[in-house]
């Protein structure tokens, strides 16, 4: 099997770093939701003088170590992918730019992420500090997303002006919801550890501001569905199934004062919310009259996997 020089593999690859990126987000919830953010006190060891946690060492120690590790299985899948990306050529035997872009750009996400984690070890899991921890993890699910489109043979879809007008502004508000659900969780009693500060917000006023977010975006995306079709509504259709879901969630974390269970689904909701959102906003990007030029260019990827 080639690892790195076919078209298949680099779609492989680009969707193994994409479920990675999301997944540890998943991971870091669950370190969250257990207490677990200071079962390693220190950062980059884990205790002083030591890397990984002693025999002694209770849970919360092994389950932050746990979520640590999962940086290096994304090294590992980065670096295969930028060595896909790197040889991976067009129709016309060039570098394809783009590509190699996006997998350098998401490797060096990764160490970034690590640090700002780090970081917010070091100062007792600031809420501030741990809700920035997010930032890269997001963007480097909207960098993975668009290099799956760019690695596989799926054209863009041509969309009228007001359409994408609509794309764009729910992509906007898109990032207004999961900015304002970091600082919801900020405000919340999931700190990740029992001693840890909170960002000192009214719970209920931070969580109502949030909603009221979430139900723009909702309007935003019925007026999607209403103008756009084929393609482009089945992506609209994607993104407005994932945001009810998401939405129930949310309602019913708050309601039921924020059960662990339900917070942990939410940040997996919240990782196929970025993605379905960069779908559609990446799937959407052409212009009335370059759908056929860029579906041509879509079936030759096609037949040259």
């Amino acid at each position: 099997m080639d690892l790195v020089g076919s078209p298949a593999a680099l779609r492989r690859w680009a969707v193994a770093s994409l479920l990675g990126n999301m997944g540890i987000v998943v991971t870091g919830g669950l370190v969250r939701v257990t207490g677990s953010g200071l079962g390693c006190p220190t950062w980059p060891q884990c205790t002083p003088g030591s890397y990984v946690p002693h025999a002694a060492a209770d849970v919360h120690a092994f389950i932050e170590f746990g979520n640590r590790m999962l940086t290096f299985v994304l090294v590992v899948i980065a670096i295969g992918t930028f060595l896909a990306a790197w040889r991976a050529r067009d129709e016309a035997g060039r570098p394809r730019r783009l590509v190699r872009g996006l997998a350098l750009a998401a490797a060096l996400g990764i160490p970034a992420q690590a640090v700002i984690g780090g970081v917010s070890v070091l100062t007792g899991l600031n809420p501030w500090v741990v809700g920035l921890h997010l930032v890269p993890s997001v963007a480097l699910i909207v960098l993975c997303v668009v290099l799956v489109h760019e690695t596989w043979p799926v054209p863009p879809v041509a969309v009228r002006p007001l359409a994408r007008r609509l794309v764009l502004a729910a992509s906007a508000v898109g990032l207004l919801v999961m900015l304002l659900g970091v600082i919801v969780t900020g405000a919340g009693p999931n700190s990740g550890d029992g001693g840890a500060a909170r960002n000192g917000l009214d719970l209920t006023s931070i969580a109502r501001v949030h909603s009221l977010s979430v139900w723009l975006i909702v309007a935003l995306t019925i007026a999607l569905l209403v103008t756009t079709t084929g393609a482009g509504r089945r992506a609209v259709l994607v993104l407005f199934g994932v945001e009810l879901v998401q939405g129930l969630i949310g309602y019913a974390q708050y309601f039921l004062a924020l059960p662990a269970a339900l917070v942990a689904l939410h940040m997996l909701g919240t990782t196929l919310f970025a993605a379905a959102l960069t779908n559609l906003w990446w799937l959407t990007r052409a212009a009335s009259g370059d759908g056929d030029r860029h579906a041509r260019s879509g079936e030759r990827a096609a037949e040259e996997s």
